[in-house]
């Protein structure tokens, strides 16, 4: 560290930062402090881009710090409130501030921890894309040399389903082995430096095996020590290229918050897809492990571990772990504790800390990640594999049911301490009632939609199937759907381990908070949690996805487990973040504002508002409407109509309005499959569907309202779109008996699509897009298709809808019975028919664009008098509701 020296900026010899960071494995961090308002931000700004004299580093980021006056009086700031600001140089020169506006408030603590975690995130993406190459570079040399067989033999060895895939495998491992002997080089141990000659990182890596972290070293050098005695040239080849790798992730000094071995995995894992298993963001893991393990939660002395348990029974790489135990060593050094370090590791490695994944260089993968936070050696850890496919195993999903799984990788997998070997059996024990903390990142993946579960590791079909009975059987009588997904059974997973008082914190697909089949998973979260939070962001997907790859809205859930279950359930918190976290340091600061935030109205970091939270009333399970909403007078409106209370955006009374549900007003008609399928599809239901080409073709018997054709489908009148061919004849009269006139959306798409309910001339059959509601009464099934295509149909749809695709709400059909609607027979149904026969035909805006068209403006007013409230202000409400993020389009990052 440097205080205000001359000298030491290349460009201005004459310029003295105030203090000047000079981190060994990051780059040059500028911190200016100032008592005047502004001189700091200032201050920064100018010293951007300067280089460091001694080593021509570029400064990129520069805090500035706000002192109060009475700082001057004081001797040392250590404990004191301070201000401060984050300034970054991207690339092409901009200048990001954090934030935006005003200034952060925190201790020195919270100074020094974003401070060593600046590293643009455009800097981290460009070294994972230049080591990947290189890691693939080392891979193609190893196959262009190695024989078939020895391919094969590698890629089992590691358990990967193809040659390419088990050898980019084999150079992440040897990457990681290289990264880790340059940590433990010069060290008490007496490991030699890196090398790029095979026998030499033999001989070092065996070494280094013996006194300890296996982890890393085990299949590092069985692999390594196979083949250069079959390819020398090639195993050299293959080193030299890591060796640069080593040198770039050196040079890029990326600090101790990134794991490159493991960050990479996830580019190359040939199952994360197939299984829904998405690799956890490390911001978002920073996030979520700052937002679940509140300061005060523990002690944090140096045996915090020996009473701390810390699990991730779904651990992917490990990302979660590592950042929950860096939370911990952060509380412990806060409190002066940097020289008891060593133990606090060595204690959470034997003791403290427990991950499982089914698969096993992942879970390698977690265990070395989390071996290299110290050099301290240790012994036996709670980290390993737990196999799928074999009688009786389903992975995690088998603590649901004991304490204790068989480690299938008792080398590989880093159970094994400084000594033993072979293949022992081994297990990984995570008791009842037992952890303290539970993070994870589940697998969505479920049986339907194109996903199937037990997806991986090469599982024939009859070993698939086993595995999902066997899953089922595990359930039963616990509160979760198997047609959730494993996501659901997880949460349930975490229920049995997590001590009474012990914290949870998951990254979850945002169905969770909507889906019928997510109902009994939140009924036993209100009644057996407390200070319950469920975190979403507004439409951050792609690369700033909470999860790697996925395209999915997520959310993250976080709850105290009570001492006793039942009694009151708790409320949820429901925050929304404005923007993605996408850099770490900021992600721990914007959980902190997160938990310091009010239950309900605006979050801010500074004088930026962030985010906002709404507190959610609980009911049985009910969907927790307001996760990932923006405006608190939405959420409120949104309910009391539900409710059948009809609220002004300032809170009032503007009406009440009698409500029944669709299921029990209507006959709400079966679900595609047991209609049919389209010509070319899964052969399934009675008919077989084509194409309606023509008008002629839409008149006649088995039409059906399929699809949703955006274009077409404008007004409130459509034509049938396919026409059915007899598949089974044995049920087309059942489902030719469901025909209807009138069909509600199965999952519109707000950004293209007008209707939310749509009608048709003569009666047909539903379909894959449409869902056919019955009723004697045709002058109810207009006044519901105009109730539906209003802005109080629209929100009603949408607040009970799953909103995990971007500008889209989903509702299967089972759900659609309990979707809330006026009880008609109360209504003028009379006038409300003549209005639908007035407005039919007239052309309609996508959803999205209901603010600006003048036709759903027409469509308000009408329903508007139908439910007695002619003089409300719909038009506000329907602003409001467009301005949503789940509702709007938006950028895609």
């Amino acid at each position: 560290m440097i205080v205000e020296e001359t000298g030491v900026l290349a460009e201005s010899a004459g310029l003295r930062p105030d203090v000047l960071v000079v981190p060994e494995s990051s780059p040059p961090i500028s911190i200016e402090t100032s008592y005047v308002k502004g001189d700091a931000d200032e201050d920064s700004l100018k010293r951007l881009g300067k280089h460091y004299e001694p080593t021509m580093e570029k400064i990129k980021t520069s805090i500035a710090v706000e002192l109060t006056p009475a700082c001057r009086k004081m001797k040392r700031l250590a404990g004191q409130p301070l201000r401060y600001a984050v300034h970054q140089l991207l690339p092409g020169g901009a200048v990001r501030r954090f934030p935006e506006k005003g200034f952060i408030e925190g201790t020195h603590y919270d100074l020094a921890r974003i401070a060593q975690a600046t590293v643009p995130k455009e800097d981290i993406e460009a070294l994972a894309e230049n080591v990947a190459k290189l890691v693939n570079g080392a891979a193609g040399r190893l196959e262009k040399s190695v024989t078939k067989k020895r391919l094969t033999d590698i890629s089992a060895a590691l358990y990967q389903r193809s040659a390419v895939t088990g050898l980019r495998t084999t150079a992440i491992l040897w990457l990681n082995a290289l990264l880790a002997q340059r940590m433990l080089f010069g060290g008490v141990h007496d490991i030699p430096p890196i090398s790029h000659v095979p026998s030499e990182c033999v001989k070092a890596w065996e070494k280094t095996r013996k006194i300890n972290w296996r982890a890393i070293f085990e299949p590092a050098v069985k692999i390594l020590d196979d083949v250069r005695k079959t390819a020398p040239g090639a195993a050299s080849e293959s080193l030299q290229l890591l060796e640069t790798a080593v040198e770039a992730i050196d040079s890029a000094k990326l600090g101790s918050e990134i794991n490159v071995g493991a960050e990479l995995f996830p580019l190359i894992s040939g199952d994360r897809k197939q299984s829904a298993a998405f690799y956890t963001q490390p911001a978002t893991a920073e996030f979520l492990a700052a937002l679940a393990m509140p300061e005060e939660m523990d002690s944090w002395d140096q045996d915090v571990f020996e009473r701390l348990k810390m699990a991730d029974l779904a651990c992917g790489t490990g990302t979660l772990l590592r950042f929950g135990y860096k939370q911990a060593r952060t509380y412990h050094e806060r409190r002066g504790n940097k020289k008891t370090l060593e133990k606090l590791h060595r204690t959470a490695m034997e003791k403290g800390l427990y991950g499982a994944d089914v698969s096993p260089i992942a879970a390698h993968l977690t265990s070395s990640s989390l071996a290299v936070a110290s050099k301290q050696p240790y012994g036996k850890t709670n980290i390993g594999w737990v196999g799928i496919g074999s009688p009786d195993l389903t992975g995690s999903i088998e603590y649901i049911v004991t304490e204790a799984v068989q480690d299938r990788l008792f080398g590989a997998a880093g159970t094994g301490g400084s000594s033993g070997g072979g293949k022992a059996s081994r297990t990984v024990a995570v008791k009842n009632n037992a952890m303290s903390v539970i993070l994870m990142n589940p697998p969505y993946s479920r049986t339907r939609g194109g996903q199937r579960a037990f997806d991986i590791a090469g599982l024939t079909d009859k070993e698939r199937k086993a595995c999902q009975v066997r899953w089922g059987k595990l359930i039963k009588g616990e509160p979760c759907d198997k047609r959730a997904g494993m996501a659901a059974t997880f949460v349930c997973v975490a229920h049995k381990k997590l001590m009474p008082g012990g914290r949870v914190g998951f990254v979850l697909p945002r169905t969770a908070a909507f889906g019928e089949t997510w109902k009994k998973t939140r009924d036993m979260v209100e009644k057996e949690y407390k200070d319950i939070a469920a975190v979403a962001v507004s439409s951050a997907l792609g690369r700033e996805a909470m999860s790697a790859d996925t395209n999915m809205e997520e959310m993250m859930l976080v709850a105290t487990k009570k001492d006793m279950g039942g009694g009151a359930r708790s409320p949820v918190r429901c925050v929304t973040l404005y923007e993605p976290m996408t850099r770490l340091g900021e992600a721990a600061e914007i959980a902190r504002a997160v938990r310091k935030g009010p239950d309900n109205g605006p979050i801010c970091l500074g004088d930026t508002e962030i985010g906002v939270s709404h507190v959610c009333r609980t009911d049985g399970g009910a969907p927790w409407n307001a996760v990932g909403v923006v405006s608190g007078a939405l959420v409120r409106i949104s309910a009391g109509l539900l409710a059948g209370v009809l609220e002004k955006v300032d809170g009032t009374e503007a009406g009440q309005v009698l409500m029944t549900t669709v299921g029990k007003l209507f006959d709400v008609g079966p679900t595609h499959d047991l209609i049919g399928h389209p010509a070319g599809g899964d052969p399934r239901g009675a008919f077989t569907f084509h194409p309606v080409v023509s008008d002629t073709d839409a008149v006649g018997m088995h039409r059906s309202l399929w699809n949703v054709y955006a274009e077409s489908h404008t007004s409130m009148i459509v034509k049938p779109t396919h026409k059915g061919t007899i598949y089974r004849k044995d049920k087309v009269a059942k489902m030719w008996d469901t025909r209807s006139s009138l069909f509600y959306a199965k999952g519109p798409r707000w950004t293209t699509q007008a209707l939310v309910a749509a009608m048709t001339e003569n009666e047909i059959m539903g379909g894959n897009a449409w869902v056919s509601l019955s009723h004697q009464d045709y002058r109810i099934l207009k006044a519901f298709a105009l109730w539906a295509n209003s802005i109080y149909g629209m929100v009603a749809y949408w607040a009970n809808g799953s909103r995990t695709h971007q500008g889209r709400s989903m509702i299967k059909v089972r759900a659609v019975h309990k979707v809330q609607c006026p009880d008609f027979a109360a209504l003028n149904v009379a006038k409300a028919a003549r209005q639908f026969d007035r407005l039919s035909k007239k052309t309609l805006k996508p959803a999205h664009e209901a603010h600006d068209d003048p036709v759903r403006a027409e469509i308000n007013a009408a329903v508007s008098d139908m439910l007695g409230v002619p003089g409300y202000d719909a038009d506000t409400l329907t602003r409001l509701w467009c301005s949503e993020p789940s509702v709007k389009k938006q950028a895609c990052g």
